[in-house]
C-alpha cells in the first residue's frame, strides 16, 4: 500500500489488529481488507473538529467516520517500531490530513462509522523521513544490474552492473542471512516484494541489493536482495482513456496490441533525445498523462505479468520514436531495467 510506504508498518498494524483488548469478536467478512469488525486502517482525508470527527480513506477508496471521545487513547507509531511498548502517547490534536492512521472501537453494521477507543498514527513527515533515509542508504551502499549467471553450489550471482563505462562484472555472494525479496507480478511497488529465496533467482533478472563491496569491487557482500523479471515494450500509442487511466499501443517487437495500466505510482518521464535512459532515468522531466496524445512513442517498462497483452507500468518514456526508430525492434537496446522503479 502506498500509504505506508513500507512493509513494517504493515505489520504493526496486523499485530494491533489481532492484539485486541476488546471483548473477543469474530470478524465479519468485508471485501475491504482494511475495514473490519474492530478496526479500519487508512489515511485522513478530513477533520470535523466540532464534531470530534475523522474522516479515514482506505488503500481501496472506502471512507469510515471515525468519532473520538475523552476515552479514546491516541499513540504515535515511531518509523519501524513493532511493539506497542515502542509507541509515544501523544494529545488528541496531534495528528493531520495526510497521516495514515490505525482506529480500533466497535464497526457499525454498514462499514461507515465508528467510535474510536485507540487511534494509532504513522505521521506522513515521518513516513517521508524514513522513505528517504532508506532511499539513501540503497544509494550509497547498493548495487543495481542484471544476472547474468547463478551458482546454487556456493549462492554467488554473477551480475552486470548498470555503469556509465558500460555494464561491468561483479560477483554478488549471498549468505544464510541475506534476506531476499521478489517483486511481485503486476505490481510497481518496491514495498510489495514477497519473501524469496536464491532458488527463484532466475539469470535475467534484474536485482538491487545492499550490502558491501569489497575493496578491488569484485564481490559483494548483500545483507538484502530484492530481484524481478521485468519486460520494456515500446512503440505508437493508438488510443488513451484518461478515465480508466489506460494506454493502448502497438508493441513494435511482437507487433500485438498491449494495453497499459497507469497508476499514482507509475514515473512518467520525457527523454529528451540524448543520455542513457537507465542512467539518466530520475532527472528526466516528469510528464502528465493528458499530455500524450494518439501517435506518439512510449517506451514501458513493467513486471511480467499473466497476460502480456495487459501490463502495469513502472515506468512510461516519452520522446522516444528516433530511438525506437535506430533500435530497430531489439528490445534490449532501449530497456528501461528494473531501475526506473526506484528502490525503498
Amino acid at each position: 500500500m502506498k500509504t505506508f510506504g513500507n512493509i513494517r508498518v504493515l505489520c504493526v498494524l496486523a499485530l494491533l489488529a489481532s492484539a485486541s483488548v476488546l471483548t473477543a469478536q469474530t470478524t465479519a467478512p468485508t471485501s475491504d481488507p482494511a475495514i473490519t469488525s474492530l478496526s479500519v486502517m487508512g489515511v485522513v482525508t478530513d477533520l470535523k473538529p466540532d464534531t470530534r470527527q475523522v474522516i479515514v480513506k482506505t488503500a481501496a477508496g472506502n471512507v469510515v467516520t471515525v468519532t473520538l471521545s475523552d476515552r479514546t487513547t491516541f499513540m504515535r507509531i515511531p518509523p519501524g517500531e513493532k511493539t506497542k511498548d515502542k509507541f509515544v502517547s501523544i494529545a488528541a490534536t496531534d495528528f493531520a490530513v495526510g497521516d495514515t492512521v490505525f482506529a480500533r472501537g466497535r464497526m457499525t453494521e454498514d462499514r461507515k462509522s465508528m467510535p474510536a477507543l485507540e487511534f494509532y498514527v504513522m505521521s506522513q513527515t515521518d513516513i517521508a523521513q524514513k522513505r528517504e533515509r532508506e532511499r539513501d542508504e540503497w544509494s550509497k551502499r547498493g548495487v543495481a544490474g542484471t544476472v547474468s549467471n547463478l551458482n546454487a553450489t556456493t549462492n554467488e550471482i554473477s551480475l552486470d552492473l548498470r555503469t556509465p563505462e558500460g555494464p561491468k562484472p561483479i560477483v554478488v555472494a549471498a549468505s544464510p542471512q541475506t534476506q531476499f525479496r521478489r517483486y511481485a507480478p503486476d505490481s510497481v511497488r518496491f514495498s510489495d516484494a514477497k519473501p524469496s529465496s536464491f532458488a527463484e533467482l532466475k539469470v535475467g533478472d534484474q536485482l538491487r541489493a545492499l550490502g558491501t563491496k569489497s575493496a578491488d569491487g569484485a564481490r559483494f557482500t548483500p545483507e538484502e536482495i530484492v530481484a524481478g523479471s521485468f519486460q520494456t515494450i515500446g512503440g505508437a500509442i493508438t488510443e488513451i482513456n484518461l478515465e480508466k487511466q489506460e494506454i493502448k499501443i502497438n508493441d513494435l517487437l511482437s507487433k500485438q496490441a498491449v494495453t497499459v495500466v497507469v497508476t499514482k505510482d507509475s514515473s512518467l518521464r520525457k527523454y529528451p533525445g540524448t543520455g542513457d535512459l537507465q542512467e539518466t532515468f530520475e532527472q528526466l522531466p516528469a510528464f502528465t498523462l493528458p499530455e500524450l496524445k494518439a501517435g506518439d512513442s512510449i517506451l514501458i517498462s513493467s513486471t511480467k505479468g499473466a497476460d502480456p497483452a495487459r501490463v502495469t507500468a513502472i515506468a512510461i518514456v516519452s520522446g522516444v520514436g528516433p530511438l525506437l526508430q535506430k533500435a530497430q525492434g531489439n528490445r534490449a537496446a532501449v530497456s528501461l531495467g528494473a531501475m526506473s522503479v526506484g528502490g525503498p
